[in-house]
């Protein structure tokens, strides 16, 4: 009898723990992904000769899903554009080099959704800090030159801080409540599908243009932006469920330019390896897309690009 007792008692327990209990989805990446990554952050920072001494390293969690990969750095009094600008591009160097359609302990390898880097300036007694916050795909863009650095400066201006006095986490870049990987899986359908429209010719010539001819790239940047206001829009408020803000449809719109100056089979691994993050992260693939795009290539004879193309 006391052993029956003792029993449910445990049964109680353990349900109770189990009831309780953060699921085990919530945690995306483990110590052994974070200790990889960031033990190769460090070796390209050696290689670039940045000072390691007093760098830390960390991956947070937060809401929409997004993994943030935050790295809090030093410069010198007057090299610290430069300093952020090697330490974006060293942590770039390092998602490139992940084989994100491989699986690891079936989980796919660590590509953190956002990138964070928060320098400290030597200034007067109390040290100046300056933080800047990217997106993934800003990130290996300009790692790989498809983005240049006045660009990626540019890019970064609308998430910049800075201040005399210890961080302050009262104000917060609209991107790090984005849901970013979202963003950028429809990013990368709406340029796919672009790719074969002739609908789209003229942006399509202008972006084969943007890196030779100042000032295309800001104009197109304006174009994407009219068309999903206007052509998308019924769209954008399927996936999302409300009508998205200028500064969304801005950063899904630069998105969609660089995109579509990739090769189709390019585009086409890179839809492909944004959706697998996105379902691995327990969520489903936007059927309004599938839908949308089933009608609209039909209704215009549209072939869809396949990866040979």
């Amino acid at each position: 009898m006391c052993k029956v007792i003792r029993l449910y008692f445990v049964l109680m327990a353990t349900f109770t723990v189990c009831l309780f209990a953060d699921p085990a989805i919530t945690r995306k990446i483990n110590l052994q992904q974070e200790r990889a990554f960031k033990n190769e952050v460090f070796r390209y920072f050696r290689y670039f000769r940045i000072q390691t001494e007093g760098v830390d390293l960390s991956f947070d969690e937060i809401d929409n899903n997004n993994v943030v990969f935050t790295a809090t750095i030093r410069s010198r009094r007057n090299n610290f554009e430069e300093v952020i600008l090697k330490t974006f591009a060293c942590i770039g160097r390092v998602m490139i080099s992940v084989p994100d359609s491989e699986l690891n302990n079936d989980q796919l390898f660590i590509i953190p959704s956002i990138i964070t880097v928060n320098c400290d300036v030597p200034v007067r007694r109390d040290n100046n800090y300056i933080s800047a916050t990217a997106n993934n795909k800003a990130v290996i863009q300009f790692t790989n030159g498809v983005m240049t650095a006045e660009g990626f400066l540019f890019e970064l201006r609308g998430s910049m801080a800075g201040s005399f006095t210890a961080y302050d986490n009262t104000s917060m870049p609209s991107i790090l409540t984005a849901d970013v990987d979202f963003e950028n899986l429809i990013a990368a359908r709406l340029a796919l599908e672009g790719k074969n429209n002739p609908r789209l010719s003229t942006v399509l010539s202008l972006a084969s243009k943007a890196k030779y001819i100042p000032g295309v790239e800001r104009k197109i940047e304006v174009m994407m932006l009219a068309r999903m206001k206007t052509k998308h829009a019924d769209l954008m408020f399927q996936i999302f469920g409300y009508p998205p803000a200028d500064p969304q449809l801005k950063r899904i719109g630069k998105q969609v330019f660089y995109h579509i100056q990739m090769e189709p089979g390019e585009i086409l691994n890179t839809h492909t390896n944004d959706s697998l993050r996105y379902a691995w992260k327990g969520r489903k693939y936007p059927e309004p897309l599938n839908k949308y795009y089933r009608e609209y290539n039909v209704k215009y004879g549209i072939k869809r690009p396949g990866p040979n193309d």
